[in-house]
């Protein structure tokens, strides 16, 4: 009668066991799955700063405005009009 307790207690902890490998085999398959993403999403992020930076610089913002024949205003309001000199960034005529 004991060695059928001992039995029966053994066979549960072998189970436990072998769920808790099996959920520990799990959970590192996840993980691995997340962290694949997250240089994914990394490099996609940073393809975007760069794309972000090359279309808001001075130069390509000049270029826009040109090309488009837009105005700027300033923060007040005023109408400026950019230079065809090359002044260099932030020469700008009133």
């Amino acid at each position: 009668m004991r060695w059928m307790m001992v039995i029966v207690i053994l066979a549960a902890v072998a189970t436990a066991l072998v769920h808790f490998r099996r959920s520990e085999v799990r959970a590192r398959h996840e993980i691995r799955q997340l962290d694949r993403q997250q240089v994914q999403l990394r490099r996609q992020l940073w393809d975007q700063q760069i794309l972000l930076g090359e279309v808001t610089s001075p130069g390509r913002i000049r270029q826009i405005v040109q090309v488009g024949s837009l105005d700027l205003a300033d923060r007040s309001g005023t109408v400026v009009q950019l230079s065809d000199s090359s002044g260099g960034a932030g020469s700008a005529v009133r």
